[in-house]
């Protein structure tokens, strides 16, 4: 039956591809090579598994005879019987080992004994104990080389000409210590379930099978017949009443015959009945259709007559192929005499008729290849018509026939369903997957096609459809030999609930609706414990966030801000929630679903994935570039206050993990408004930066005692981060309005809070209270680094680009406000950098960082000079003034003169050498400086004044600052 769907759907595909009959084969074609595909892996996947099974079966009787004591050979022939008083079948030998499926040698080898602790009394444990033994045996008697699966054929004896009666010998008991370690039978293996053949098997079986050329006979005289009615009704030879009288004493003649030989050759008696039976739906459908002979009255009359003649003889006579045969005739009638009067009434009604009998029949026999070809024709025939020739003003008709068309062949499928109270056991091979799956497919396809020019009419189509099936599934669910049959039409129902949503909605709509569903899919699948259901809830939920990714193809962008796609991508992400949260409960009390697990955190990232674009979409359409910031941080703020409540209300642990991001989310933000806005206070962000950063604290000091060590750090480290940007951007907005914005009081404003955090951070007083004492390496170490770096960066840029302008305040070097706070950047920098836990995290980079605190140490000294000769010389404050001036090189050169001797000399009172070291070169830049730079100006004042000042200079350092020795740089380091 699945070939049926399979070739149906694919010549449907195919005609509507290429627009003819080339295409409609070729469809057909595939359609079947697809189906023979799908079978052919079902068959390799069941030889797989019966593989498997005879490996362990094999393998567990080999350990069992390593593990087993060895048992002593039988010593008298009266001994030979068990304790059943049958000899072990050879049943488990021959399925494991096929080559040895021969008979039983009378004196079996010694290791095919059975030891006494393997033994058990009569019964079923008994049967269980002989067919472990006889596996053993047979695995005994493999080859030296290691394989436990490799096994010698065991040949047959001799055939005896008058072979005596002796009996089978079984092994022995033999008596060992009690001690002895008693394994445990091995159960016998579980035959694998016989497959049901194919509906591509049994038409084989049914045309190669019995009596092929007497069913070839009865198809050709058929169509004789059929052909000789219309010759005689075109040539007008003979009266109609008469040609059809003739023709049905034909077919009356052929079904006596047929049943006169319905013992002695049976095949050829079915099938003259069953040619027999086509024959006289042929007579009545032309005496109805073509010539008026008989009314519709009496013509359905007797076909219903007929139809319930073959349905007994077929019962009777337990004979398919006279069912077959007669369904095939049937069927093919009106297509063979058809004239093309499209009298679609007396056609559907006539098949209406074939496959009431053949549900009668069905009634007593479940005859597949029957039901194919019924259900084939049918729909077969139907679906040509309505493409073809459907006309809206003959709706009530096709309703009509495809409401009964549907309800019979449901019927047909679930007629085997009152002899299964016989089955000994549970067993779903009886399930038609054809008609299961086929019926409802095809019948909504067409169904489709009549309500498709109605307002909602397929939605409602779909809605019908789904309850009915949802009503037989709470029917099904009461027998537990139904389950098969009940997951199936819940699954059905489900399928059709989810169609009714895309054709009674927009896309907009159709994604929220299916994710909703697919999140009641899955809290129905873990209540239930149903894998199929859970199944469809996560296609459903993948297939929501597509379709709402399409939604904005097809509609465009929203035009209001309270719009249907922000609204259902908001039901999708808590749909997505919902159903983590679902597979989160189910999971973790049923240690069997432990595979589903990673749904778990895939369904919160796809939750949080629409949340966060729901809230990019609405932010990019109804806010400006100025306002996002704000906006952002209400999102953010929003989906922080849902997820803590719901990871502490539900007591839900992974809900919580994703506001690990919450963070460095914030100082993204704090970045951007940075470039955005003067102020962070601006566009409302007043009240979004205290509810954000509010919420952050929340978030540490409820959730983050579950996060991961390493994440935890992190979280911790970004909160004095972010508080610096803001801090940094605040006071430079406020400091800016105190002077022009190009000069000092912008940077002083700036360096106010992450010097200050700076500061305190390494104290105790704050080491002690909360969050710092929660992780306080983040807060030292990983904060106060990266404050400690962006203090010295300042320093740079504000020495750089700042000229110390402060009015109304005069300029004092190195107590004008820039100059201030670069000392106080420093002094933060610099007691950061002393205390315990610093010096102890940085001592694999001394003496680096103190190395770079002089040079930028340096560099401030050198701006401050440059500084006062722009305030006091009016030199301008950039760099072509600077190498410009003579003045400025005169000092540049005397100050790094004056810093070399201060170093070195500082260095050899401390018996240093690489500090004296550093001097030297900065003494030789100097030098340097003098021959290739100051040289060019030797005839000026400034130039001589450069030249003796170095020079007197250099022989100061020669006296005071000596460099220091080796041994005393040594001794010093050991005392």
């Amino acid at each position: 039956m699945p070939l049926i769907v399979m070739v149906v759907v694919g010549v449907l595909m195919g005609a509507a591809l290429d627009s003819g009959f080339f295409g409609a084969v070729v469809g057909g074609v595939v359609g079947w090579l697809l189906h023979r595909s799908r079978s052919q892996q079902q068959e390799i996947k069941q030889l797989q598994d019966a593989l498997t099974q005879w490996r362990e079966v094999a393998l567990a009787a080999v350990t069992r005879r390593d593990t087993a004591p060895e048992a002593e050979a039988p010593s008298a022939e009266g001994e030979a019987m068990s304790d059943t008083g049958r000899p072990p079948s050879p049943l488990v030998t021959s399925a494991v080992h096929p080559s040895t499926a021969a008979p039983t040698p009378a004196h079996p080898p010694a290791s095919a004994t059975v030891p006494a602790s393997t033994l058990t009394p009569a019964g079923p444990a008994a049967a269980s104990a002989a067919a472990a033994v006889e596996i053993s045996a047979v695995a005994a008697r493999s080859p030296a080389s290691g394989d436990p699966l490799a096994t010698a054929p065991v040949p047959a004896p001799d055939p005896d000409p008058d072979p005596d009666p002796v009996p089978v010998p079984v092994p022995v008991p033999v008596p060992v210590a009690p001690s002895a370690p008693v394994p445990t039978p091995l159960p016998p293996a579980r035959p694998a379930a016989p497959r049901s053949p194919d509906l591509f098997d049994q038409v084989r079986a049914w045309l190669v099978g019995g009596n092929t050329i007497a069913k070839a006979g009865i198809g050709i005289l058929f169509i004789g017949l059929a052909f000789l009615a219309k010759y005689a009704s075109d040539q007008s030879l003979l009266p109609v009443e008469l040609r059809l009288a003739g023709i049905g004493a034909v077919a009356l003649a052929l079904l006596g015959l047929g049943w006169r030989l319905r013992q002695a050759r049976p095949a050829f008696g079915q099938a003259l009945q069953g040619g027999a039976v086509a024959v006289l739906y042929l007579t009545l459908f032309v005496a109805f259709r073509f010539y008026g002979v008989l009314a519709a009255g009496p013509v359905f009359g007797l076909m219903v007559m007929v139809a319930g003649l073959a349905a007994a003889l077929a019962v009777r006579q337990d004979a398919r192929s006279l069912a077959v045969i007669g369904a095939l005739g049937g069927f093919a009638t009106p297509l063979l005499v058809s004239s093309g009067s499209g009298n679609v009434l007396g056609l559907f009604s006539y098949y209406l008729v074939l496959d009431l009998g053949i549900a009668a029949v069905a009634w007593f026999r479940n005859w597949r290849l029957l039901n194919a070809v019924g259900f084939f024709f049918t729909f077969s025939v139907a679906t040509a018509w309505g493409v073809l020739k459907y006309d809206p003003a003959q709706y009530a008709m096709a309703q009509s026939f495809l409401i009964a068309y549907f309800l019979l062949f449901t019927a047909v499928l679930l007629m085997p369903v009152r002899r299964l109270s016989a089955a000994p056991a549970r067993s779903d091979a009886w399930i038609n997957g054809g008609l299961l799956f086929g019926v409802p497919t095809l019948s909504f396809v067409l169904q489709h096609g009549l309500m498709r020019d109605t307002a909602y009419g397929t939605a409602l189509s779909a809605l019908v459809m789904a309850a009915f099936y949802v009503v037989l599934a709470t029917r099904l669910r009461k027998s537990a030999a139904l389950k098969g049959l009940f997951d199936a039409t819940l699954a059905i129902a489900t399928v059709f609930i989810s169609l009714v949503i895309p054709f009674a909605l927009d896309a907009d709509s159709t994604g929220g609706a299916w994710a909703l569903e697919g999140a009641g899919l899955l809290w129905l699948g873990f209540r239930q414990q149903r894998r199929l259901p859970r199944l469809f809830g996560y296609a459903l939920m993948l297939i929501a966030g597509f379709t709402l990714m399409m939604a904005r193809e097809w509609h465009g962008a929203p035009a209001t801000v309270f719009n249907g796609w922000a609204f259902n991508a908001l039901l999708l992400a808590v749909a997505a929630l919902a159903g983590g949260y679902f597979v989160h409960r189910g999971t973790s009390t049923d240690p069997s679903l432990k595979d589903e697990a990673s749904a778990e955190g895939l369904l919160i990232g796809w939750g949080l994935l629409w949340a966060l674009g729901a809230a990019a979409v609405q932010i990019e359409l109804f806010t400006t570039e100025r306002q996002s910031v704000t906006a952002w941080l209400a999102a953010l703020s929003a989906l922080t206050l849902g997820l803590t409540t719901g990871a502490l209300r539900l007591r839900w642990r992974h809900l919580g993990l994703p506001l690990m991001a919450l963070a460095p989310a914030l100082l993204l933000l704090a970045l951007g408004s940075v470039v955005l806005l003067d102020n962070p206070a601006q566009q409302g962000g007043w009240w979004a930066w205290p509810l954000a950063l509010a919420l952050q604290v929340w978030v540490l000091r409820r959730l983050s005692p579950d996060w991961p060590a390493r994440a935890r750090h992190a979280v911790h480290a970004f909160g004095p981060c972010v508080l610096a940007v803001l801090g940094a951007q605040g006071g430079g907005d406020l400091t800016r309005h105190w002077g022009d914005a190009h000069t000092a009081w912008p940077w002083l404003g700036t360096l106010a809070v992450p010097a200050l955090l700076l500061l305190l951070l390494p104290r105790a007083a704050t080491a002690a209270r909360w969050p710092v004492k929660a992780e306080p390496r983040a807060y030292l170490i990983s904060a106060g680094l990266v404050l400690a770096t962006s203090l010295l960066l300042w320093t740079l840029l504000a020495n750089w680009f700042s000229s110390g302008n402060a009015r109304p305040l005069p300029h004092v070097p190195l107590l004008n406000p820039l100059d201030l706070g670069v000392a106080a950047a420093l002094y933060a920098v610099w007691m950061w950098l002393r205390h315990p836990a610093a010096r102890a995290r940085l001592a694999g980079a001394a003496p680096a960082p103190m190395a770079l605190m002089a040079g930028i140490a340096f560099f401030w000294i050198n701006a401050m000079l440059l500084r006062a000769f722009h305030h006091w010389a009016d030199i301008p404050y950039r760099w072509a003034s600077w190498t410009d001036s003579l003045a400025v090189q005169t000092g540049v050169t005397l100050l790094w003169s004056v810093t070399a001797l201060a170093l070195m000399w500082w260095s050899a009172r401390r018996v240093r050498r690489t500090p004296w070291m550093v001097g030297a070169a900065l003494l030789a830049a100097v030098v340097a400086k003098l021959l290739l730079v100051d040289l060019s100006g030797s005839g000026t004042v400034t130039r001589i004044v450069s030249f003796i000042g170095v020079g007197v200079l250099m022989l100061v350092i020669a006296y005071v600052a000596p460099l220091p020795s080796t041994a005393n740089e040594s001794k010093r380091e050991a005392s």
